[in-house]
C-alpha cells in the first residue's frame, strides 16, 4: 500500500472523522478508504459526469439550493445564473451540458441546439 499525503482538509471535518473512526474501532486511513470506495461506487453508477458535478461540487450545490439556474458542461461547473435564458446563452459553444434548477419539475429532459441539456 502506498503512503499518500492529502492536504487542505477542513480541520473540523477531519476532527469529526477521527472521532467517528475511533468510535468504530478503525483507523482514519481505513475510514478514508471506505469513504473513497463509497464515493467511487456512487459516481460509477451515474452515467452523466455533469450530474455527478451537480451533486458534488460545492458551488453547484449552493447555487442550486439558492434557486439559481446551474450550468455544468463537459463535467465542469460553468456558473449559476438568475435566468434560464442567461444560462442557455452561456451554454453556447459547449457540446454537452446539464442545466438544473430547483424551480424545474423533476426528471425533465430537453435538447438545445447541438448541445444536450438535461434538466433535473
Amino acid at each position: 500500500m502506498a503512503r499518500i499525503v492529502i492536504g487542505n482538509i477542513d480541520e473540523n471535518l477531519y476532527k469529526m472523522l477521527k472521532v467517528k473512526a475511533e468510535a468504530l474501532g478503525i483507523s482514519v486511513s481505513e475510514a478514508i478508504q471506505q469513504a473513497i470506495a463509497l464515493w467511487l461506487e456512487v459516481t460509477n453508477s451515474v452515467k452523466d459526469l455533469n450530474y455527478v458535478v451537480l451533486k458534488t461540487d460545492p458551488n453547484a450545490i449552493k447555487a442550486y439550493n439558492e434557486g439559481k439556474y446551474v450550468l455544468i458542461c463537459e463535467g465542469k461547473f460553468i456558473g449559476a445564473f438568475e435566468s434560464e435564458k442567461e444560462a442557455i446563452e452561456k451554454a453556447k459553444g459547449h457540446t454537452k451540458c446539464l442545466l438544473s434548477s430547483i424551480k424545474y419539475p423533476k426528471l425533465v429532459i430537453g435538447e438545445w441546439g447541438w448541445s444536450s441539456i438535461a434538466l433535473e
